[in-house]
């Protein structure tokens, strides 16, 4: 039996999944696909089984969820399991740019040894990049062009495995990895809350709560009469509510960056230890564990603080209106996975 694991925000990994059930039913084999979300027991997986993980990457690692849904697995009992991490790939103009997965796949490998499986493949998949917050979505043919490429080595290598061999793949990206992990760490312990508090609602959203219903991690909250989403601090940056937002009404505002920016800038923990030798120290590199401590602490507290009063301020539908039009991101094509439903992701 082949159970296939994934997360998802625009459908990416589940599309990698599927297409693994897909081969996995062309030898006989039964398959379960199983969505990972926010607050759900990790589930155990059949005696004799094959366990595909498949899921995003965020900062050249694996995210918050898939790393500790794995740890609170079951004993795997000595089954079997491959990884396959999404990486954002891009292609313009008919160029394609590969993605980094970083520590992503090998990382979680190792969660799994730890948990009693036998890891028989590790591998990154050029999916079309959904971080919509950044760039406008793939067009319909650079999207099928890397979806393509990417259908043809999921398939391969999980023929490879399914035929009793094993299939390692990224050395060179965990190399790499390991040299950016100053900067997945800090993804993982701040930049993601930060980006978590950038998105917001325009004057376009309805109070329809389809963002609040899809999210994975169960990180947005209706607030407000009428309700208006509201991030908190277990976003994960998926792009599902700005993606599938049936108003195109979540945005992310250059102002609400250059605000925040300002706000982490802040050298709180030099002011309070006079820590530098030659000044006030000003960059986080320069900071003790406990003056780092001290730092991030305010900034999540600072930022916090400024999202509850923009969260207010934006409820004026003026202000609102401005914001969306001063936004970027209004004017950017969103990205969903082709032939990918909300109702085969989200909605079970």
């Amino acid at each position: 039996m082949l159970v296939a694991f994934f997360m998802t925000g625009t459908g990416n990994s589940y599309t990698v999944a599927r297409w693994c059930a897909q081969v996995a039913e062309t030898t006989g084999l039964r398959s379960q696909l199983i969505q990972i979300k926010a607050g759900e027991k990790s589930d155990s997986v059949p005696l004799r089984s094959l366990a595909v993980f498949t899921y995003p990457t965020h900062g050249f690692t694996a995210p918050w969820l898939i790393m500790k849904y794995v740890w609170c697995l079951p004993n795997g009992h000595k089954n079997h399991a491959i990884v396959l991490p999404n990486r954002a790939g891009i292609r313009i103009k008919g160029v394609f740019f590969p993605g980094l997965e970083g520590t992503a796949g090998y990382l979680i490998a190792l969660l799994l040894w730890f948990r009693g499986y036998r890891v028989q493949g590790v591998m990154g998949v050029d999916m079309p990049s959904n971080w919509t917050a950044l760039h406008w979505g793939l067009s319909g043919e650079n999207a099928a062009v890397i979806t393509n490429m990417a259908k043809s080595k999921v398939k391969s290598m999980l023929q490879t495995v399914l035929a009793g061999n094993r299939h390692y793949d990224g050395i060179v990206q965990l190399f790499l990895g390991a040299a950016l992990a100053k900067i997945s760490l800090m993804y993982i312990i701040m930049a993601q809350f930060i980006l978590a508090k950038l998105f917001f609602a325009s004057d376009k959203c309805n109070g329809c709560s389809l963002c609040q219903s899809i999210c994975p991690k169960k990180a947005l909250r209706m607030v407000g009469r009428p309700g208006r989403p509201y991030w908190t601090y277990s976003c994960d940056s998926c792009m599902a509510c700005m993606n599938y937002c049936p108003q195109k009404a979540i945005e992310v505002s250059p102002f609400i960056i250059t605000l925040f920016y300002y706000i982490a800038a802040v050298p709180v923990a030099a002011y309070a230890m006079r820590y530098a030798t030659n000044g006030y120290a000003s960059h986080w590199g320069t900071l003790s564990w406990f003056g780092f401590g001290i730092q991030y602490g305010y900034t999540l507290v600072a930022i916090a603080l400024a999202y509850v009063f923009l969260h207010f301020t934006l409820s004026s539908r003026l202000i609102r209106e401005i914001a969306g039009k001063l936004s970027h991101t209004r004017y950017f094509r969103r990205y969903k996975a082709e032939g990918v439903s909300l109702k085969d992701i989200h909605l079970k």
